[in-house]
């Protein structure tokens, strides 16, 4: 599978972006701080979701609420991420293509949006989901997310 996207990431560097972003001296810096705010916004707001499933935190509101008022960061913080992560891809894409982290971090990512977007959505958008179920939702939610940001930070020391 993974052979398959080399032509992706070639077509990639070639790009009009890619390659303005290769040239400057600041974009692949200006970009990587808007896929860090895009992370906390995600991370902090699944973490959030996440110690409300648990029972741990803002237990006068219900779940169903607390997910209303953090669905929306966590969607533009995922948003946020992936079309930065796109441009500082295309910026450098066979240092991407090569990194085992990359590839770790590509796994736990896209696990991660299934998850959220079926399980995670479903038992948050629900204040009757049994408590054990919320719980085994609340940490896989939270393994996926953390480790797509440990493996991206993996990558630059790889």
């Amino acid at each position: 599978m993974k052979e398959t996207l080399l032509p992706f990431f070639n077509w990639l560097g070639e790009t009009g972006m890619g390659k303005a972003i290769a040239d400057s001296k600041y974009a692949f810096a200006i970009i990587e701080v808007f896929h860090l705010l895009g992370i906390i916004l995600l991370i902090g707001g699944a973490s959030l979701m996440a110690l409300r499933l648990l029972g741990l935190t803002m237990r006068e509101q219900s779940v169903s609420q607390v997910r209303k008022q953090l669905g929306w960061y966590m969607f533009f913080g995922l948003l946020t991420m992936f079309v930065s992560g796109i441009m500082m891809m295309s910026s450098i894409p066979n240092k991407y293509y090569h990194s085992v982290p990359f590839w770790w971090k590509m796994g736990f990512f896209w696990s991660g949006v299934v998850f959220h977007f079926t399980v995670f959505r479903k038992v948050a958008s629900s204040d009757k989901t049994p408590f054990i179920l919320s719980g085994i939702t609340a940490i896989v939610v939270i393994v996926l997310w953390y480790g797509t940001g440990a493996f991206g930070r993996a990558i630059g020391f790889y």
